[in-house]
């Protein structure tokens, strides 16, 4: 799971580069970033310098396979930045804006322009792939584009295939040949190859390629981190059911040992019992033995007492008889010694009786001490019995239990068996997941960082080298490959110490390959160098100087111009709000005064633009009564004038002026327009003051005031200036004379 998120975040950092790359021009010269970055303001509908029509670059436009980049780019070159304009009018307003900005120069390709050549059929031949027009895909709307530029190139493995194919050619136009490897055969002869080392793999179409690729790749890796994390959970739940099977077992064991102590106190308890029944039984043998003990001398005694019973029975009834005798002497005396001895008798005979009753109340007592002896004697048989049947019981009970401590042990023996590895084990991978989530948070730490200075490097990277192909783009156009000679009055140049450096030199046996070249590059480069100027460190001081403080002055007027850019962009906001809402208002008293100035009829205003309303023109197309509806310029002088006059009172009406001058707006009008355009003057008196010049009566009858130039009998031109109030002169102001007077009163009542 780690290693699939890890991967999407990798994949989508990778995007995100690609991607700010991209929106900043990476790989392009400088008028080729301005243009798309004009363009891209186009599709967002920012303000600013924005263009249509702009499609992108070629780059973007074509998709080229992976094996196929080097050999692609080989053969467009630099046209892979050529812009692909919808038309001709927009690469030239892209043209407009770089040389208004000076951002630079670009190749546009107006598809609207493009002449194309045919295509150069490939071969079916060995090491030929096709023709390279065919081996890209593009969208049909492009399809000119990438004929123009590969349309008549094929594409081969290597160079022997590409002169294997060549060779066989015939008569007729010949292609380019560009390799795999980045060969390429021009249709001349030439072969250009060889290998860059400071050339980097990530050209401008392996990035739109990539680019392209990266959110299938990422929706890959998130479906793939998806299943990751879905094994992940399966895992976890799984290993959440060994826990709670090993928290159960847990439990389990744990009520198991509950279970075994609290039989073991069962256990000890029931022997407890047994011990105290045991010891009552004992206890009870030993009363039995004495209530019978005692029971045989109770019985002893009452024997002894119903002996002594009967004798007292006897003597008592030898007594009473006695009494009888002497009771009967002394009735038969009287003698005093027989009473002494009846009364002896008498109280031998209570003492008798007494002693009787005392004998058999001990007999009473004796005998319901035997039947509590015996009652005891039962409970206690009974009692022993149920003892001996309870000891039993719990001798059967004790076994059980005995039997149940054996098997909880050996269960709880298994269990133990079981869990103190798993428990063992599971320490081990929690202290080692432990350091594995940490070693992660670590790893994960480092990656960021990594990546981030990876990314940034990048970012400099690219920066550094679009500076460079800038500056070599500029130094070609701006001077070009020329050979400057030195002139003998050329300041001479001392040469460099190199004795030094030469003595170190290791000695070269030959020359190696593509040197001669390279030092003939160089050789133009120096050349191009030209004399050193001893002046150049002051010069440069200066320089730097006037361009620090031209950079500070640029950066001053672009902030201004940025606010400059705000404002105005806010002005135009403010200004199409308030046109577009003048001129719904506008249209509709237009509507309104063509009505009352052609006593019926439609009219409407229609603006020629209205996507750009601050540049926008206006059409009147007009319906006077009786006629279909045409635009002013098929109207009469007349019908113009009338229409002019509504659109003009129209915006009066909605926006008064302090006053408003008509030059003879009446002449191509009849009496009956005359009128109408006099009334309809008047309703707009009370804000706006108007100056008509007119020679029509009908116009003065509704004039406050004339101003007005006439002639005399005597040929001299003077001027004249009534108030008028109805068709009464009520104010001269001018050097008139009564007849001249009394003519602009008849002219006005005429």
């Amino acid at each position: 799971r780690q290693v699939a998120d890890r991967t999407v975040d990798q994949l989508q950092t990778r995007y995100d580069l690609l991607t700010r790359l991209r929106n900043e021009g990476a790989g392009y010269a400088s008028g080729v970033r301005a243009i798309l970055q004009a363009g891209e303001r186009a599709r967002t509908a920012k303000a600013g310098d924005a263009l249509s029509g702009i499609l992108g670059t070629v780059a973007t436009l074509i998709q080229v396979p992976s094996q196929l980049d080097q050999a692609i780019e080989t053969a467009l070159g630099g046209a892979f930045q050529n812009v692909v304009t919808e038309s001709w009018d927009d690469a030239r307003e892209a043209i407009e804006l770089l040389k208004r900005t000076g951002q630079g120069r670009a190749t546009f390709l107006p598809l609207n322009r493009l002449s194309v050549l045919p295509a150069i059929e490939a071969p079916n031949a060995p090491g030929i792939l096709g023709n390279a027009a065919a081996l890209v895909t593009y969208e049909p709307k492009v399809a000119d584009v990438a004929l123009s530029l590969l349309g008549r190139t094929w594409v081969a493995e290597d160079l022997p295939a590409a002169r294997a194919a060549l060779d066989r050619l015939g008569s007729g136009p010949r292609p380019t040949v560009v390799t795999l490897g980045g060969e390429i055969v021009r249709p001349g002869g030439a072969v250009t190859g060889g290998r860059d080392s400071n050339r980097r793999d990530d050209s401008v179409l392996a990035r739109e390629r990539e680019y392209r690729e990266l959110p299938q790749q990422i929706e890959q890796a998130q479906q793939k981190s998806a299943r990751a994390v879905a094994a992940c959970n399966a895992l976890t739940g799984q290993i959440e059911k060994g826990s709670l099977l090993l928290e159960q077992s847990r439990q389990m064991l744990a009520e198991l040992t509950r279970q075994e102590r609290q039989r073991r106190e069962q256990a000890a308890e029931t022997q407890r019992r047994l011990d105290r029944a045991q010891q009552a039984a004992r206890w009870q043998q030993e009363r039995l033995q004495q209530s019978t003990a005692e029971l045989a001398r109770l019985d002893v005694q009452e024997q002894e007492h119903n002996q002594a019973l009967a004798q007292l029975q006897t003597e008592r009834t030898a007594a009473e008889d006695q009494l009888a005798v002497v009771e009967a002497n002394v009735e038969a005396a009287g003698a005093s010694e027989l009473l002494q001895q009846l009364a002896d008798l008498r109280a031998a005979a209570a003492e008798a009786q007494g002693h009787l009753r005392s004998q058999q109340a001990l007999r009473e007592n004796q005998q319901r001490t035997r039947q509590s002896t015996n009652d005891q004697i039962r409970n206690k048989e009974q009692r022993a019995v149920e003892l001996t049947q309870e000891a039993e019981t719990l001798q059967t009970r004790i076994a059980q239990l005995d039997e149940q401590e054996a098997a909880l042990s050996k269960q709880i023996g298994a269990y133990r068996e079981k869990i103190d590895p798993a428990q063992a084990q599971q320490d081990q991978l929690e202290a080692a997941q432990s350091d594995e989530e940490s070693n992660e948070r670590e790893l994960q730490q480092a990656l960021r960082a990594n990546e981030t200075a990876w990314n940034n490097a990048q970012l400099q990277l690219q920066r550094t080298e679009d500076t460079l192909t800038q500056l070599r783009y500029d130094i070609e156009h701006d001077f070009g490959l020329v050979e400057l000679e030195q002139g003998a009055d050329m300041a001479y140049q001392p040469p460099l110490p190199l004795e030094s450096t030469v003595e170190h030199l290791p000695v070269v046996e030959s020359v190696p390959d593509g040197l001669e070249a390279e030092v003939k590059e160089m050789r133009a480069r120096l050349s191009r160098v030209s004399n050193v100027n001893p002046d150049a460190p002051r010069e440069y001081a200066e320089a730097a100087e006037r361009y620090e403080f031209l950079a500070s002055e640029s950066d001053d007027l672009q902030a201004a111009a940025a606010d400059l850019r705000t404002v105005i962009k806010e002005l135009d906001e403010l200004m199409e709000v308030e046109l577009r809402n003048m001129f719904k208002a506008v249209s509709e008293q237009f509507e309104h005064f063509f009505g009352l100035l052609f006593n019926g009829g439609t009219a409407k205003l229609i603006l020629t633009t209205p996507e750009d309303i601050n540049n926008t023109g206006v059409e009147i197309i007009a319906r006077p009564p009786g006629k279909r509806p045409q635009s002013l310029a098929l109207l009469s002088g007349g019908e113009r004038a009338l229409s002019a006059c509504a659109l003009i009172f129209s915006i009066l009406q909605v926006s008064p002026t302090p006053f408003c001058v008509l030059d003879e707006v009446d002449a191509a009008l009849d009496e009956a327009n005359v009128d109408r355009f006099r009334q309809t003057v008047e309703t707009l008196t009370g804000a706006t003051q108007f100056i008509i010049v007119t020679h029509n009566r009908r116009t003065l009858e509704g004039a406050n005031t004339i101003y007005g130039v006439t002639m005399g009998d005597d040929g001299i031109s003077k001027t004249i200036s009534l108030r008028l109030e109805g068709d009464k002169i009520v104010q001269n102001d001018g050097d008139e004379s009564p007849e001249d007077v009394r003519v602009v009163e008849e002219l006005i009542q005429m």
